[in-house]
């Protein structure tokens, strides 16, 4: 299989690749900076320079007969609308303009259960049973979902077969874009637990991830389908905050704030940091990420693609484990 594969230096992607490669075939890779350049080279992947967020910026990408993997995104739990819109909507939009007249073998987009609403019930979610409609200040997941119709539409126009993979909450070792926000909170002593810590949040290892992004790109019952991947277990928000500080070798977080509290602070900061033209540490977004009931029902990818996720959260927050590689590649 030849693989063109953006998002290919992010938290994803740093895995995703050498798994490509021990498929065989050629693997490229879009990239922004020399030395990811140098990093790719080492596994064996070709590097195409280049940036989604500038016009030809993926030009020389895609060639015929390619899967696609498209992971490249704003991730991130702030930052403006233009931010979230100018990479994940727009960039996809100029990858797939470039690469459906190449007629790539398969399109692979890689979303986020981010796409959903807040869960007013415990019935788990599931693309053939939900509405994706996310939150207003939900900007990630208004993009995601953007992005995902995109796909379908041009991708249906063009006839090119598409996939599309709503991840749940992504966990493993240098996993940037989530502890650059985390980590910080941890270590000055500012994160707070949201209500009473009991709501599960569904999650996913990053190597599980990837088997189900290479299933998406090689099964031949995969296209035409939304699947929906998560693992089965239940880990709570407390048992999340608990294992992340320890594998990150920082303190736990004892202190409790009730949730509307939270939110409520997380808008006025929001709204302060907005004025004041600076950053906001956290966000309704993050908030609500962490104190939803988040259950996800993966079955369908498990039914159709065998692909069920294997690897549990206990086992993989060992102390310190997942500090590595956190200053290494890219953070898309």
């Amino acid at each position: 299989m030849n693989a063109a594969v953006t998002g290919g230096t992010g938290f994803l992607g740093q895995f995703l690749l050498p798994a490509l490669m021990r498929q065989g075939g050629r693997v490229r890779a879009l990239v922004r900076r020399r030395e990811d350049a140098d990093l790719l080279k080492a596994l064996g992947v070709v590097p195409i320079d280049g940036d989604l967020t500038q016009p030809g910026g993926c030009d020389r990408l895609v060639e015929p007969s390619d899967v696609v993997f498209h992971a490249a995104a704003r991730v991130d739990m702030t930052g403006s609308w233009r931010e979230f819109s100018t990479l994940t909507i727009e960039g996809t939009r100029r990858l797939l303009e470039t690469a459906l007249p190449q007629r790539p073998r398969r399109f692979v987009y890689i979303s986020s259960a981010g796409v959903y609403a807040r869960p007013r019930t415990l019935v788990p979610v599931s693309a053939d049973r939900d509405a994706a409609r996310p939150s207003p200040y939900n900007l990630y997941g208004r993009a995601k979902l953007a992005a995902e119709l995109l796909v379908r539409r041009l991708c249906t126009e063009a006839g090119c077969p598409w996939v599309i993979l709503r991840l749940g909450f992504l966990y493993g070792p240098g996993n940037q874009a989530l502890f650059r926000r985390l980590a910080p909170l941890l270590r000055t002593g500012r994160l707070f637990i949201i209500g009473n810590g009991r709501n599960r949040i569904a999650t996913l290892h990053v190597e599980d991830a990837v088997a189900a992004v290479l299933a998406a790109g090689i099964h031949p019952e995969a296209p035409g389908h939304v699947y929906d991947v998560a693992s089965s277990e239940l880990v709570t928000q407390q048992e999340f905050l608990d294992g992340s500080a320890d594998a990150l070798g920082l303190p736990r977080c004892r202190r409790h704030v009730p949730y509307r509290l939270a939110f409520l602070a997380a808008g006025l900061t929001e709204l302060w940091t907005w004025i004041s033209g600076r950053t906001p540490p956290f966000t309704r977004a993050m908030v609500a990420l962490l104190a939803a009931e988040q259950v996800i029902d993966a079955s369908r990818i498990v039914h159709e693609l065998g692909c069920s996720p294997r690897i549990r959260f206990a086992d993989s927050v060992q102390a310190g484990a997942w500090a590595e590689g956190l200053n290494g590649l890219d953070t898309i």
